[in-house]
């Protein structure tokens, strides 16, 4: 018995000295792939940025109304979904749904595509309400200027507005918007705008009126918690048509995986870029609400 043990002790023995040097590397793992590793891993801790416009959270194109400097990411599709009641909230109460039942309510449809980093196009449909057109809108925007050369991002967006009429000709009138924003401690945008239509719209202007309208705007959206932000936005006539009243709207943010929801409360019905320029005839106690939707698809 001794005999055989101490036999299978030197064969075992005999089998560790022999085994090849090469095997030895093989199964080894260099130091260079170790390092990196390590690299990869380091990344993925560091990747995690829960801030204001990290990777992993859906960018939009407007606040509320007002435009970003920012476009959206190259080679993705936005699509939104607005809503704005004509009845005052004040007038409002849960039989017509605060509103929204109670007729005259604006829709927009819009679609925005991502060309490259700092270009998209757009395009926003309106139907009519009080007005007797609709209005379908096309817009380019671009970026010049990025806030880490130059401290803030500056744009350009230009297009047309399309007034579609039932049995009359159709108008058309073109806008230029001049935009600029920061982010600061990414959670606080602030932005600010001029913004020009040759034929601004509002239900309360007439063909009496100075047909084009310029305003400068003012925008300011604050991420406190990772999936909800508060936006404010102001728009002030300083030439041509304007109604009595800028044109205010705040809104509260709910942010999912490429996907947001906004409860908005303003004292203008219109979104596009002909009647947020010709302010309103709205006082707060005229003041109404809707919603925007919006849905991301990365390509």
């Amino acid at each position: 018995m001794l005999a055989r043990t101490l036999l299978v002790f030197a064969l075992a023995y005999m089998f560790i000295c022999s085994f090849p040097s090469w095997a030895i590397e093989l199964m080894s793992v260099p130091e260079e792939e170790i390092e990196e590793i390590e690299e990869v891993v380091e990344l993925e801790e560091v990747d995690t940025n829960e801030g204001f416009w990290s990777a992993n959270r859906p960018q939009v194109d407007r606040m509320i109304n007002m435009y970003r400097a920012g476009p959206i990411r190259a080679k993705s599709v936005l699509f939104s979904i607005d809503h704005r009641t004509n009845q005052a909230l004040i007038d409002s109460d849960a039989n017509d749904y605060l509103g929204f039942d109670a007729g005259g309510l604006k829709i927009g449809l819009g679609l925005r595509y991502g060309v490259m980093d700092d270009l998209d196009v757009g395009f926003f449909r309106l139907n009519q309400t009080v007005e007797i057109f609709d209005t379908y809108e096309v817009d380019v925007r671009y970026r010049f200027l990025h806030q880490q050369e130059h401290m803030v991002d500056l744009a350009i967006r230009a297009g047309l507005s399309w007034f579609a009429q039932p049995d009359q000709d159709d108008e058309v009138g073109f806008f230029g918007q001049l935009l600029v924003d920061r982010l600061f401690a990414d959670q606080l945008l602030l932005g600010a705008g001029l913004l020009f239509h040759s034929e601004s719209t509002n239900d309360a202007k007439t063909t009496q009126d100075e047909a084009y309208s310029m305003a400068v705007q003012a925008m300011a959206e604050w991420r406190f918690l990772p999936n909800l932000s508060w936006s404010f936005e102001l728009a002030a006539g300083i030439a041509g048509y304007s109604a009595k009243r800028p044109v205010f709207a705040t809104s509260i943010k709910l942010l999912t995986h490429r996907h947001t929801f906004s409860l908005i409360f303003t004292n203008n019905q219109y979104l596009g870029a002909d009647g947020v320029v010709s302010n309103s005839w709205r006082d707060l106690d005229d003041a109404v609400i809707g919603f925007q939707i919006t849905r991301e698809i990365n390509f």
